[in-house]
């Protein structure tokens, strides 16, 4: 039987869990960088909890038990970006860590992507595509967006970090089911 996985708008009681996370070692090397303290993550994730932000944060859960932290934002928010990438009009882009290390290497990934897109992402007026930047290397994201229905678009380097692999779901196109 396969996990039920549901999405609930961050809170502001989410920030210490959100913050533990971020503390992960497998969160590090995927995700962001470790927070110099949780006043940072207050800083930074706070706002996400408001309805008006342009970032919209959820907390994942599997079968009831809190699993990580996923959001989705239209890239006409982010100017820089969007031309970076040349993205156009109509692009959301995405981001996801599981928190809960025990839970990577079991598929969960790529269901909770391709869930979050459908539900979540292509529930937005006006969006017609998503896409996620994994870095280039980071193979397992890589695949996970794959199975979700992603294509490899392009790479990109940003300043100062690394190259990235720009992922590519349309929300006119199937999601293609990779083994």
């Amino acid at each position: 039987m396969m996990p039920a996985i549901a999405f609930r708008r961050l809170a502001v009681d989410d920030l210490q869990q959100v913050f533990l996370w971020l503390l992960q070692p497998h969160v590090v090397r995927g995700y962001a960088p470790t927070p110099s303290s949780f006043m940072e993550v207050v800083a930074k994730y706070g706002p996400r909890t408001q309805d008006d932000n342009v970032v919209k944060a959820y907390v994942f859960s599997v079968d009831g038990r809190e699993a990580g932290y996923i959001q989705a934002y239209d890239l006409a928010h982010f100017p820089d970006y969007a031309a970076q990438i040349g993205s156009g009009a109509g692009v959301a882009c995405m981001d996801l860590f599981i928190g809960d290390e025990k839970l990577i290497g079991w598929g969960l990934g790529s269901r909770v992507l391709r869930q979050f897109v459908d539900e979540v992402v292509f529930a937005a007026e006006g969006i017609a595509a998503c896409v996620a930047s994994p870095t280039e290397g980071n193979l397992a994201s890589i695949r996970a967006f794959e199975k979700a229905g992603f294509t490899r678009w392009k790479i990109v380097k940003p300043p100062e970090c690394e190259s990235e692999c720009v992922m590519r779901r349309e929300r006119d196109q199937p999601p293609v089911r990779v083994p």
